[in-house]
């Protein structure tokens, strides 16, 4: 099944039309102090898949099923570099590791409700646990 992209007029959203339904992927908005000034966040939520995946695999080992994601800490940095597309500050490791501690909270808190890991990670196992009840 292939897709392509359709830009809409006077919308920051794209949309990706397949023959069996539509995904968007928007860019989200919120505003942040930074160096006194209120200044605006975007962020795409959600990405591509191939791109996820690098991601997890980054971020996971799998050889040790009881913990799969054992540096959550990448994840949410690798999260928030791929998904910010604006913002006051470099989109860079340095850039974040710049910021404030509550800053960095607050922009991992709103960019990662888009990237919930534990849902992620359930609609992943799932397959295979379910394929392991059904040997046992």
């Amino acid at each position: 099944m292939q897709t392509k992209p359709i830009n809409l007029h006077h919308s920051s959203r794209k949309t990706y039309i397949s023959t069996n339904s539509i995904q968007y992927m928007a860019i989200q908005t919120f505003n942040i102090t930074h160096k006194g000034v209120e200044a605006p966040i975007e962020f795409e939520d959600d990405m591509e898949f191939g791109k996820f995946e690098i991601i997890i695999q980054k971020c996971s080992n799998f050889s040790e099923g009881t913990n799969p994601v054992d540096n959550v800490q990448a994840y949410r940095k690798e999260i928030m570099l791929n998904a910010i597309k604006k913002a006051p500050f470099e989109i860079s490791e340095s850039g974040l590791n710049g910021l404030g501690y509550k800053t960095v909270g607050l922009i991992a808190d709103k960019i990662l409700e888009a990237y919930p890991l534990g849902n992620y990670l359930n609609r992943m196992m799932k397959p295979f646990e379910d394929s392991l009840k059904k040997i046992s």
